[in-house]
């Protein structure tokens, strides 16, 4: 209490003491907003059992199995047990529904849960274009579900396949790669599994990898309506002639066949080979003198051979020409002759000498190693023994006039 006679004193109310009487006012009332807030919502969310599917009309094949998927839901009430059935299909219809992978006829959708179910319908072969009007009945312990739905048969479709390439034609000599790029599609409504054939010429190789995989195959996979590439490889023989090669690459499966046809242009390539005299890669020579073998340029590919060129890599000294120094063309099959003169350096001793002879061309080129034997020339052996001669005849004639000293 305060004094008689003493007056109490006015409080004004600071910033901070402010703050702290806001934050207690809401303090005080937030757990209230929030209790509001949650019935609210709680009141908004619909309760109870929902039977559902995002395809409730659709068209399917007659005669062929369809499947469609179901979906039952629980919000906010206790676990669920609904019987399950399908009601309104004609006659000659087959129907199940599956849940978990097996055939079900009830399911206990748990709180707030929802239960993923298939129905599988088999319709008969007639009616078609005629739409079948049916439901999907559900019944619980205190409600009863039902999901009306349509279907409309149509025809079954043939099963189809194309082969198309992208490049039809490819043209290369015997050692080049062939490799084409084939789009297969199946344009049927059915997955199949496509076999794999071809027919070539003889000696003509063919596989078929995927894309550019490097695993070869027989056959392959392929869904309704996929596409996929493939790359055939054709490998000719290596004798293969100049012309034009056709090779057919056919596609079954599925009651379905596709083929197509494929070109192989090949130009042909030479193939020359350089050999010596008669065969041999060795000849003799003197010392400063020339001479001349004959050499041979074969063609044994299949296309021409064009402007062949002669050289050589002689010793240091040495000196070598041709005759011709460049053959025009040889034929597939044909031959030329060339002569090489070859002179070996006067300052040349005695023995073995290799000379390197080339002959490049368009396309084609070979080398040989010749071996050259040389030998001194005899004049210069006679020249020596006359000197030998004329030195002990002038000995001789010396010791005779002036004897022995």
């Amino acid at each position: 209490m305060i004094p008689a006679g003493i007056r109490a004193p006015f409080l004004t109310p600071t910033p901070c003491i402010t703050a702290a009487l806001i934050a207690i006012g809401l303090a005080s009332t937030a757990p209230q907003a929030y209790a509001q807030s949650a019935a609210s919502a709680a009141a908004q969310s619909p309760s109870g059992l929902w039977l559902t599917t995002p395809y409730p009309e659709f068209s399917a094949q007659a005669g062929k199995n369809v499947s469609v998927p179901l979906n039952l839901a629980n919000r906010g009430l206790p676990p669920q047990r609904v019987e399950l059935g399908v009601d309104g299909l004609p006659d000659g219809w087959k129907w199940e529904i599956d849940g978990g992978g097996k055939p079900v006829t009830a399911a206990i959708a748990g709180s707030d849960g929802t239960v993923s179910l298939t129905l599988k319908l088999t319709p008969p072969t007639g009616d078609l274009g005629k739409a079948v009007n049916f439901a999907v009945s559900g019944k619980a312990s205190t409600e009863a579900l039902k999901l009306p739905m349509a279907m409309t048969l149509t025809k079954t479709e043939p099963a189809k396949l194309t082969l198309e390439p992208k490049l039809p034609a490819l043209r290369g000599t015997a050692k080049s790669a062939f490799d084409f790029q084939v789009d297969i599609k199946n344009d049927g409504q059915e997955d199949s599994t496509v076999n794999l054939l071809s027919k070539a010429p003889p000696g003509f190789q063919v596989t078929f990898k995927q894309g550019y995989g490097s695993q070869e195959l027989t056959s392959l996979p392929l869904k309704a309506g996929e596409s996929k590439t493939l790359s055939v490889s054709v490998q000719p023989p290596d004798n293969a002639e100049a012309g034009q090669y056709p090779v057919a690459v056919a596609a079954s499966g599925g009651g379905a066949n596709a083929d197509t046809k494929l070109l192989l242009d090949i130009t042909g390539r030479p193939s020359v080979s350089l050999s010596g005299p008669q065969g041999r890669l060795s000849g003799d020579a003197t010392a400063g003198q020339e001479r001349t073998f004959t050499f041979t340029l074969s063609n044994s590919g299949s296309a021409p051979a064009r402007d062949l060129k002669l050289s050589a890599s002689p010793p240091s000294g040495w000196k070598v020409t041709f005759n011709p120094e460049k053959v025009e063309e040889i034929a597939p099959g044909g031959t030329a002759d060339v002569g090489v003169s070859m002179t070996p350096s006067t300052q040349a001793i005695a023995g073995d000498y290799m000379v390197s002879v080339r002959a490049n061309g368009d396309g084609a080129s070979d080398s040989a190693n010749f071996r050259v034997t040389v030998r001194t020339s005899t004049m210069w052996g006679v020249t020596g023994l006359g000197v030998i001669g004329a030195s002990a005849l002038m000995l001789a004639f010396a010791v005779t006039r002036y004897g022995r000293r």
